[in-house]
């Protein structure tokens, strides 16, 4: 009879373990949501589970979290953040120098334009994502909201 030795025994174990782990989920989200309600109206009208990151500033915000909630899809804010490059900002785009009460002001105005968002994601953002202060001020303001 052959004995595995400890190393072959961490392999097998390894193989086994990661055979049997479920496989993991994917999930679509389309953003930059509400400005265009002719093309975003074709994409709710695709028969596929995707989720939307709605821009909270944007004409046909509301309307189309809407329109997204009644088909059962998942909804996002798409809050813009500043970048690295110097584009033009949206309105009540997210800087690192603002302050914690601006940001939740923001943040807080933006739940309020995108009707039953279960969480946010980025747009744009580089510049704030890469500020570790910046960032803790937007989970605080997160956490409190």
């Amino acid at each position: 009879m052959r004995y595995f030795n400890t190393r072959q025994f961490i392999i097998v174990s390894t193989l086994f373990i990661a055979s049997t782990a479920q496989a993991g989920k994917l999930s679509i989200v389309i953003d930059d949501f509400g400005y265009r309600p002719q093309n975003e109206n074709k994409i709710l009208q695709m028969p596929l589970p995707i989720s939307v990151a709605i821009l909270p500033n944007a004409p046909y915000a509301r309307e189309m979290a809407t329109k997204a909630h009644n088909q059962g899809r998942e909804i996002l804010i798409h809050l813009p953040m500043a970048p690295q490059s110097k584009q033009p900002l949206e309105r009540d785009t997210l800087q690192p120098s603002m302050s914690s009460e601006e940001i939740q002001r923001i943040i807080r105005q933006a739940a309020n334009n995108v009707p039953y968002a279960k969480g946010m994601n980025n747009h744009m953002g580089s510049a704030m994502t890469a500020s570790l202060p910046g960032m803790q001020k937007v989970m605080q303001a997160l956490v409190s909201k």
